[in-house]
Formats: C-alpha cells, sequence, structure tokens
C-alpha cells in the first residue's frame, strides 16, 4: 500500500516539474507561450499539461498553436516503449482506452489534417531499441517518422504496424494512420532528481527562487498540488508572477540588451526543445541528425548551405544580434565563419552557463590578459607533411588526436596541441577572455605553421565553449583550407573522430 502511494506521489511531482518547466517558457526573453493549462477540463484526451501559443509558432511551415503532454511517470526503470504497448490500456494505467486511442481522439479534435499541435508523451522510459518502433522514432525530434512507416509491402514488419494501428483505432486508410501520428512527439525526459535540476536552472533563468539543494519540501510541487486542489486550471505569466509575489518566489528578470534580435541554431533536440520561445529565428537542423550522429556524412555541406542561407537571410549590417548554438561544434565553428569580421554583422554568442545563458560581448578594449597558451608539437608520422591542431579547453584531448591521427590520417605529421593551465567548462571566464584566447590561438597556429604545412589542408580537434568556437570561426580564414571534426560521445571510444565540414565549402558558398 505505503509503496504504491509513494509510486503514486512521485508521478505527481513529476507531473508538476513538467507543468512549471512549461510555466517558465512564458517568462523567456522573447515569449511566445500565452498560457499554460494544468489537468485542462476541456479536452478529453493528453490533458496533463496543456501549452498554448499566441502568436503560433511556425513548425515545419505550419504553424503550431498548442501543446498537449501526456506526463507518464515510472518508479521503475525496467519498460519501455514499443508500438504494441502504445495499443494497452495498461501501459498507461487505463481500463479500456489506450494512448493510441488518447492520441487518435485529440488529432480528431484539435489538429484534424494532422497539423496545428503536438501530442508530447512525456516520459523517462526510452524506446526498446529492438523494437519496431526505434526505427520508427526519430531520436531528434522525438516524432515518428511516416515516411519510415510506409515503407515495405503487405508482408513486411512496417505493414504489420500499419495495419495493426489502424484496426485498432478503426481507421479506415494509410492517410487517417498518417494524419494521426503526424503530430506525435515521444520525448524521454529525465528522471525525477534529474528533473528537480533541470527545473532549478529554468526557474533562476525565469527570474523564481531556486528550490534549496536538500530540502524536503518542494514549493512549487505544493503549489501545484493546491492548483489541483482548488480546481485552478489555466495560467498567464501575470497569474504566476502575482502567485510566486505572494508566495516569496518571485525574483524579476533584468533583461541585458533588450534591442538585440535573438537568433538560434541547434542540432540537438534533446534540452532545447524550447529554443523557439527565446528567439526571433531558429534554424532547426535535427532532421540531418540521429541524436549527435549525422544520418550521412555527405549531408555536411547541405548542413554548412542551410547555416548560410539562414543567417544571410535574417542579418543585417545595422541590427544587434545574440545567437544561440545548442549545436555540434562544427556548425558553430561554421557560423562564426560566415560571419567574419568582413561580414559587417554585429553578432555575439550566448554562452550557456552554471550560472545561466551569459552574452559573450568581447569588450572594445582588449588585452590579452591571462590568455595564456600552453603549446607542444607532438611528432606522429615521419613522413607526413599536414598539420592537425588539438585545443584543450573543457578537457585534455591530445591522446584521443593522436590515437585518430595514426589510425585514420597517415599523411599528418605533427600535432599542435594548444592547452591552457587549467582545463574545465569554467576556463575561460567571459566573451572578452574567449575572444582573446582565439585571437591568440591562431596567431600561434599562423606561427608555428612550417611553409608545407601552410599550403596544405589544415585538421582542427577542439574540447571547447561553442561561443569560443564561434569567435575561432570568425578568425579562421586566415588559415586557409580547414578541415574540422566531431567527437563521437555516444561510443566513447578512443579517437572516436569523424570528419565533418570542409571549409572554405566551395560548392555551397557564395564566396
Amino acid at each position: 500500500m505505503a509503496k504504491a502511494i509513494a509510486a503514486r506521489l512521485f508521478g505527481d511531482d513529476y507531473q508538476s516539474r513538467v507543468f512549471w518547466i512549461q510555466v517558465c517558457r512564458m517568462f523567456d526573453e522573447r515569449p511566445k507561450v500565452a498560457k499554460v493549462e494544468l489537468e485542462a477540463r476541456n479536452i478529453k484526451s493528453l490533458d496533463d499539461v496543456v501549452v498554448h501559443f499566441d502568436p503560433p509558432l511556425i513548425d515545419n511551415g505550419e504553424e503550431l498553436r498548442a501543446e498537449y503532454y501526456q506526463v507518464k511517470f515510472h518508479v521503475a526503470h525496467k519498460g519501455a516503449f514499443t508500438w504494441e504497448a502504445l495499443m494497452d490500456p495498461t501501459f498507461i494505467n487505463a481500463a479500456s482506452v489506450s494512448l493510441l486511442q488518447r492520441i487518435r481522439n485529440a488529432q480528431q479534435q484539435y489538429a484534424p489534417q494532422g497539423t496545428g499541435c503536438r501530442f508530447i508523451i512525456y516520459s523517462p522510459w526510452m524506446v526498446h531499441p529492438e523494437n519496431e518502433l526505434a526505427g520508427l522514432w526519430s531520436a531528434s525530434d522525438g516524432r515518428i517518422r511516416w515516411e519510415e512507416l510506409s515503407k515495405g509491402g503487405p508482408r513486411s514488419r512496417m505493414a504489420r504496424v500499419r495495419d495493426a494501428w489502424i484496426q485498432h483505432l478503426g481507421l479506415s486508410s494509410n492517410d487517417e494512420l498518417r494524419k494521426t501520428i503526424a503530430c506525435v512527439r515521444i520525448r524521454q525526459g529525465p528522471d525525477l532528481d534529474q528533473i528537480k535540476s533541470q527545473l532549478n536552472d529554468k526557474l533562476r533563468l525565469a527570474g523564481f527562487a531556486p528550490v534549496v539543494e536538500g530540502a524536503l519540501t518542494h514549493p512549487y510541487d505544493d503549489l501545484t498540488r493546491s492548483f489541483i486542489k482548488q480546481g485552478r486550471v489555466t495560467f498567464t505569466c501575470a497569474d504566476i508572477e502575482a502567485i510566486c509575489r505572494q508566495e516569496n518566489l518571485w525574483r524579476g528578470t533584468v533583461l541585458l540588451e533588450p534591442d538585440a534580435k535573438r537568433l538560434g541554431v541547434r542540432s540537438f533536440i534533446r534540452a532545447t526543445e524550447y529554443l523557439e520561445d527565446t528567439t526571433d529565428d531558429l534554424l532547426c537542423l535535427g532532421h540531418h541528425f540521429n541524436d549527435r550522429r549525422i544520418r550521412e556524412p555527405s549531408l555536411w555541406p547541405t548542413v554548412y548551405s542551410e547555416i548560410e542561407g539562414f543567417l544571410a537571410r535574417v542579418t543585417k549590417k545595422q541590427c544587434l544580434y545574440h545567437i544561440h548554438l545548442p549545436t555540434h561544434g562544427s556548425i558553430a565553428f561554421a557560423a562564426g565563419y560566415y560571419l567574419d569580421s568582413k561580414s559587417g554583422v554585429n553578432m555575439v554568442p550566448i554562452q550557456p552557463t552554471f550560472r545561466g545563458r551569459i552574452i559573450w560581448r568581447p569588450a572594445q578594449s582588449m588585452t590579452s590578459g591571462n590568455s595564456k597558451w600552453q603549446s607542444e608539437s607532438i611528432p606522429v608520422a615521419a613522413d607526413g607533411n599536414q598539420l592537425a591542431v588539438a585545443v584543450s579547453i573543457t578537457h585534455r584531448i591530445a591522446d584521443d588526436v593522436i590515437h585518430y591521427l595514426k589510425r585514420a590520417l597517415p599523411f599528418v605529421g605533427r600535432v599542435l596541441h594548444f592547452k591552457l593551465p587549467v582545463t574545465g567548462y569554467s576556463s575561460i571566464q567571459d566573451g572578452t577572455h574567449g575572444f582573446c584566447l582565439a585571437n591568440q590561438l591562431i596567431s600561434e597556429i599562423r606561427a608555428q605553421r612550417t611553409d608545407l604545412e601552410r599550403i596544405m589542408n589544415l585538421h582542427l580537434f577542439w574540447a571547447a565553449p561553442n561561443a569560443f568556437v564561434f569567435f575561432l570561426g570568425q578568425l579562421a580564414r586566415s588559415l586557409g583550407p580547414c578541415v574540422l571534426y566531431e567527437y563521437d560521445f555516444d561510443t566513447n571510444i578512443p579517437g572516436a573522430y569523424e570528419p565533418s565540414l570542409c571549409l572554405p565549402c566551395v560548392a555551397n558558398s557564395s564566396d
């Protein structure tokens, strides 16, 4: 009995924290969330949390008016999403209506053409890697990919899934099934402790008091329970601010450089799902990647072309810009490379830190300060004539780079390894420090290259904050042709690098 009660309370707390994360979206610098509902009364399906946008967001060219969340928390982590479980009412502790049927009901009511809304299943459980659903589910944005589900003849594995879902929902065609799943997103959320930490970060940024570490009570969970007891469902920004002022949970926010236009480029979806709330224009490159890995290496020039096209479209020389870069490092470098000093665009990166998001604007009067690199030249192949550069800021990478070079790039003769006296995520103090480091690094590379190395490709590896990498890209044209590399964090094996962009990207560049 006690275990069952505890499990239910954990589930309530999890839903509460998802609710407050959505509430924080109303307090972003460029708020697009108009109101948030908790266990909405007029919605029969997916009613745990509802987010309304005004004006609508643009999702793949279509207007997005609302997101409907079904929050599913399990104390045990042994379960997983499968295509069969979506048809099983017991999977969501229901008696007769399955999760898939709830989605169909919501789709008929709010998105009859399969557009206008998202239906988000949010849970710490993962999609089972050996189930057919794993081949349909996009790890980048959580959608069920119709282009995969529609493949195969009448006896294929995909046909078995299609036919079972159509029969379960009482549909008459594949097109009805396509519309039903078009809005679905299955998002693997953090566990209960992790979502508490994630919520604390959101609360700080939004202007609320964070929850004290180690506290026995959680004031925001308590407020959620009070809302439910009172039957209070709908909340606007003004409602929440008034409530939190009354409860001494409101600190207020300070908007720095309010006239700046906010841009975003992302290739990761996890933890950046709401970046569109804080930006005026956003380029999402997630469709080119399966989590961190690019779908095909040949797509990298296309990625650069999209970055270039996006920045050309949204930037003007007379405006002030901030850019958010939750991306692969190569993409942050490419954004800076396009926006070099000759572009005339006043753009600075936003760097996420433990203190929140920080504007990394270099000071007008800059000195090298403590921008001191330690460098070493490490021989790799006696007959190699090309140079690799390894930059260690957040952690040391020289051993991994050398391991990769010996395996994959026998024509690289040596590595110039640059490191700071202390590595870590706080090694760079601010934008001025970061830009000075990038400028000094470019000068050191140019000074230490031999004449033969200067006419060959330069191979660049780094472990560094993306804001620094953006600065490095801005200054890198003087280095000549560069090949960039990405580390495969999923395998974490020694030397797990793969080539990404070659710059300048002649086939796609307008230069």
